[in-house]
């Protein structure tokens, strides 16, 4: 589908994280810029910054003499990413947690209580994406939420592709619904304990952190 308007680079990054994300584009595939033009119909340029963005975001390698490919990881560098989302992500609802729109819960709730099973899966991934987007929008400093943006970036696609049966989703989807109740109730400790444990389980789907 042709891209058209302003902001083409970022449209087009937009285009090509949606498409790593969904597993539409699999770790190791290669990005070649022409391809790129030629599938969105852009110039150079734009499908040249876009590539940029998702390098600079750990999504996307530049292999020198060889192009760009969607990143590979090893259960080492994504154990390591969750333990940096960990202590940051909790240190931003610490700063944060007066801040988060209490009425914004609200649809996380909806989609964590959806009761039609054939959607669970896509509904728990959604309220996962709105309660850890609350909690970074609620951060009051600018570098530390742009920096768990990033990282909420560089692990969704491991969210996104892992096998769960019905009892692991009902079991993360309680860990999201602690959160929530104990942000609701102003609980910070336990919300920020509870983030931190929810995280690391998050982790521990991926096996240890040896290479």
């Amino acid at each position: 589908m042709r891209i058209q308007h302003n902001s083409l680079a970022e449209r087009v990054y937009q285009r090509l994280l949606g498409q790593i994300v969904s597993g539409n584009r699999q770790a190791g595939e290669k990005l070649c810029e022409e391809a790129v033009c030629a599938e969105f119909g852009v110039s150079r340029t734009p499908a040249r910054e876009a590539l940029m963005l998702l390098t600079r975001e750990g999504l996307v390698e530049r292999v020198p003499r060889r192009g760009c490919f969607v990143k590979t990881c090893d259960r080492r560098d994504i154990a390591e990413l969750f333990q940096c989302r960990r202590l940051l992500e909790s240190q931003a609802l610490e700063l944060g947690f007066e801040r988060i729109s209490l009425a914004k819960l609200e649809s996380v709730e909806a989609l964590l209580d959806h009761g039609d099973p054939e959607r669970q899966r896509q509904a728990s991934l959604q309220a996962d994406e709105k309660l850890h987007e609350l909690i970074a929008a609620a951060c009051p400093n600018r570098h530390l939420a742009a920096f768990v943006r990033q990282l909420q970036t560089r692990t969704r696609p491991f969210r996104s592709h892992r096998t769960l049966n019905s009892q692991e989703i009902a079991r993360i989807s309680q860990e999201r619904r602690d959160i929530v109740a104990a942000i609701r109730s102003g609980r910070k400790a336990d919300a920020v304990r509870l983030l931190g444990e929810h995280i690391l389980q998050g982790q521990a789907l991926y096996g240890s952190d040896e290479t």
